[in-house]
C-alpha cells in the first residue's frame, strides 16, 4: 500500500489536518489586522476541528460518547460563529408599526415605509379593436 493510502486507512490523515488547522488558528490569532475580526474565524476553525475530532474518534473505534462530545463541540462552535457573524442590524429589533400609538409617535418600520412608496397599478390598455379606428 502506498503512503497516502496507509495514512487514510489508519486515520493519521486526520491528525495531519488537525495540525494544519491548529497552525491556521495560531496564524489568525497572532496577526489580527491581516484577517479582520478574529473571533468568528477562530470559532469556525473550532467547529471544523470538532468535526475532525469526531471523524478521528470514529475511525479509531472510540465509544459513542466521545464521538457525540466532539460533535457537540463542533455544533457549539458553529452556533458561536453564526452569532458572531450576524449583522448588528439584526441583533436589535425595530419597533413594529402595528399600533396607532407607534404610528403617531413616528416609529414606522422599514417594511411599512416601502409599502407607502409603491407605485399605483398601471392603467388597463385598450383592447386591440377599440380606439384605433373610428366608427
Amino acid at each position: 500500500m502506498d503512503a497516502l493510502g496507509s495514512l487514510v486507512a489508519s486515520g493519521r490523515i486526520v491528525d495531519l489536518i488537525l495540525i494544519l488547522v491548529a497552525a491556521e488558528a495560531a496564524l489568525v490569532a497572532l496577526s489580527p489586522r491581516r484577517f479582520g475580526p478574529r473571533a468568528p474565524l477562530l470559532a469556525g476553525l473550532a467547529a471544523g476541528a470538532g468535526l475532525l475530532l469526531a471523524l478521528r474518534a470514529g475511525l479509531a473505534g472510540a465509544p459513542w460518547p466521545w464521538i457525540a462530545g466532539a460533535l457537540a463541540l463542533a455544533g457549539g462552535a458553529h452556533l458561536t460563529e453564526l452569532a458572531l457573524r450576524r449583522p448588528k442590524t439584526l441583533r436589535r429589533r425595530e419597533p413594529s408599526a402595528t399600533s396607532a400609538e407607534a404610528l403617531a409617535l413616528g416609529s414606522v418600520s422599514r417594511r411599512h415605509e416601502r409599502t407607502k412608496r409603491r407605485r399605483p397599478p398601471p392603467l388597463p390598455r385598450p383592447c386591440a379593436g377599440e380606439g384605433a379606428r373610428g366608427a
